[in-house]
């Protein structure tokens, strides 16, 4: 049935396969301005297209697309193992498909010299894969809300992220199995999810929960340095409230000086999103970019002319509560910090805590807290309706203070047992309701591998990025826990994260002399 073309008075439309060397068969959607001619294209891979109903039913969406409105032809690929593609899907490994996939495009009769890459989530990764070749005819990217090393979206310090995003990967393999047990999933060792599922061993899946430290298997995907030696101008988006945060701004330093200066990062008050979703619970407003931000960031690189949206060579971030968008360099060019210290009336002060204060909660891995919603800004549960979490609240603020970069934790800790995780999350509050800003967790053995139950330990971290203004009259409110929602319960036993069999219920103690938070201010 294939090549079969489809036009209007718009824009020419044409599904064919890419054919790999191995034989395998990718779906691929070229669509055209309908004047004949040569053109910069536009390169999308996915892997979550259902299959199609056929072009016919849809060609009229083309009509209004910014890439075909502006000149560029888009060339729309399913990814191997995926929607109306062939083969079987192996998550992240998408290098050959795209280097040949290209090849393919410059032997179109409609290739102009001039490639662009766009994509979010998995449709960026898909770009990273084979980004260090830095091939010459690729002009420009913009690279929406993921990072170049999955260890930033698995793992933060050593605390993994929602099983390594397990439902995700079941979803991308369900072409290969499509049995799946699900019953269960969370059962202890966590190093066997995937046996338990799936009915045999799966060893993309479990090498991610094996490897929760940075290290060699981290490094030998080929997206690790895709950024380091990049030489095409680049459009990053993303989210304060993203699990990909931490990595992509850790992309975004290490940009080569002279790439960076021509390139642009922005940073929205967003989830794993680049809008504002109707989930969010404080008041966004032009929390959202242009709709055509990213056909006017390639035009921008052909012309040569300024880009509209946003400075190059510099973070163009939002800053909640204030609710305006601002450009500086990252990190931060402010050199003043604002420090409040934890006391033991559960509240954060400006004056240091002189008189030792602990304050004791419990902890049992079998009771999630379920207190803590991700990926959007939402209101905080009411200071102690939830037992296992520590609540402190600032003095209002004397006048509005706006505060952009990392924000550090320095907390002294003890546990009654040989492991255990502490969990921080930031908010501001606004009219009495707290919101969420920021978050970060670890655990005890992340600090010191040899630690003695109820020996005093500190904490010293810093969270991701964060812009923010609290207004005269806000607050600052900090949670303490052991439990941070989207984080694998830690299960108080020191070993492995994935390979413990058994839980303990811990008691852990804060203790407020030494201990406080530091924030950066504009």
């Amino acid at each position: 049935m294939y090549p079969i073309v489809t036009q209007n008075e718009i824009v020419s439309v044409t599904e064919r396969y890419f054919t790999m060397p191995d034989g395998v068969n990718l779906y691929t959607r070229i669509a055209v301005p309908k004047k004949p001619g040569k053109y910069p294209v536009v390169f999308i891979r996915t892997p979550y297209e259902a299959s199609h109903n056929g072009i016919a039913h849809n060609i009229s969406e083309y009509n209004h697309n910014q890439f075909i409105n502006n000149g560029y032809a888009i060339v729309y690929q399913h990814c191997r193992g995926r929607g109306d593609s062939g083969g079987v899907c192996i998550p992240y490994d998408e290098r050959s498909d795209g280097l040949n996939s290209l090849d393919i495009i410059r032997e179109l009769d409609i290739y102009n010299g001039e490639i662009f890459l766009f994509g979010g989530s998995y449709l960026s990764t898909v770009h990273l894969c084979y980004l260090d070749t830095n091939p010459e005819d690729i002009k420009g990217a913009v690279l929406n809300i993921q990072t170049d090393r999955m260890y930033f979206r698995n793992y933060r310090n050593d605390c993994c992220y929602n099983f390594c995003n397990l439902g995700w990967w079941l979803g991308m393999i369900n072409r290969e199995f499509p049995k799946q047990n699900l019953e269960g999933t969370v059962i202890r060792p966590y190093k066997d999810i995937a046996k338990r599922i799936l009915g045999t061993e799966y060893p993309p899946y479990t090498n991610c929960l094996l490897n929760d430290q940075y290290n060699d298997f981290w490094e030998s995907d080929p997206r690790t340095h895709a950024i380091d030696n990049l030489k095409i101008p680049v459009l990053f988006t993303e989210g304060w409230y993203d699990y990909y945060i931490e990595g992509m701004f850790s992309m975004w330093e290490r940009l080569p000086y002279e790439t960076k200066k021509h390139s642009a990062f922005i940073v929205g008050p967003w989830g794993h999103a680049t809008s504002v979703t109707q989930e969010a619970e404080y008041p966004l407003t032009n929390g959202n970019i242009p709709d055509d931000y990213a056909v006017e960031w390639f035009n921008s690189i052909r012309s040569g002319k300024p880009y509209k949206y946003a400075k190059k060579g510099l973070v163009n971030y939002y800053s909640i509560g204030k609710n305006t968008w601002k450009s500086d360099a990252y990190p931060p060019t402010a050199s003043k910090t604002m420090r409040l210290h934890f006391h033991g009336n559960n509240t954060l002060s400006s004056s240091p805590c002189e008189t030792e204060k602990s304050i004791r909660y419990t902890y049992d891995p079998q009771k999630p807290l379920n207190c803590y919603k991700y990926l959007n800004i939402y209101k905080a549960a009411e200071i102690g309706s939830v037992n296992g979490v520590v609540s402190f609240l600032s003095e209002e603020f004397n006048q509005d203070i706006s505060f952009y970069g990392k924000i550090r934790w320095h907390m002294n800790v003890s546990s009654d047992c040989d492991d255990t995780a502490f969990f921080i999350r930031v908010y501001f509050v606004e009219n009495n309701i707290a919101y969420n800003l920021t978050e970060t967790i670890t655990s005890l053995s992340h600090i010191d591998h040899g630690y003695i139950p109820n020996q005093k330990i500190t904490i010293d971290l810093f969270t991701p990025p964060i812009a923010f203004t609290v207004k005269k009259g806000g607050k600052i409110r900090v949670d303490i826990s052991s439990d941070g929602g989207i984080y694998v319960p830690h299960a108080n036993i020191k070993g492995h994260w994935a390979e413990v069999c058994n839980t303990k219920i811990a008691n852990n103690t804060i203790f407020t002399n030494g201990s406080f938070i530091e924030i950066e201010t504009e």
